[in-house]
């Protein structure tokens, strides 16, 4: 018994690890030479988000992790069902880690 879970604990690792490849991927494949990173933060969890365009995740899937970019000015887009879309232009530096928190504000309008 202890085998099987060691191998389940290895295939969701696994799993979990491709998962985080397959948001890093939407981005971009490598970022080589000078790179940056961007980090985001967004209330409700359930906002989607999208990185210059490219969807990446929810803000649960996201989780606070740091995804590597290219230096120069990216667009952060979040949309949440029932909340006030946000866009916030985000400058990155090379060697420089730039963390974006957000809550999205509850729309009210009738």
């Amino acid at each position: 018994m202890p085998m099987i879970d060691r191998r389940l604990s290895v295939v969701l690792a696994l799993v979990a690890a491709c998962g985080w490849c397959a948001v890093a991927s939407a981005q971009s494949s490598y970022v080589t030479g000078d790179s940056a990173s961007i980090t985001v933060d967004v209330l409700p969890l359930s906002a989607e988000v999208k990185l210059d365009g490219v969807p990446i995740g929810t803000a649960h899937e996201l989780g606070a992790r740091v995804l590597p970019v290219l230096p120069g000015d990216h667009v952060i887009e979040v949309s949440a069902d029932g909340h006030l879309s946000s866009v916030v232009n985000v400058p990155s530096v090379p060697q420089w880690a730039t963390r974006v928190q957000l809550q999205l504000v509850p729309d009210r309008r009738p």
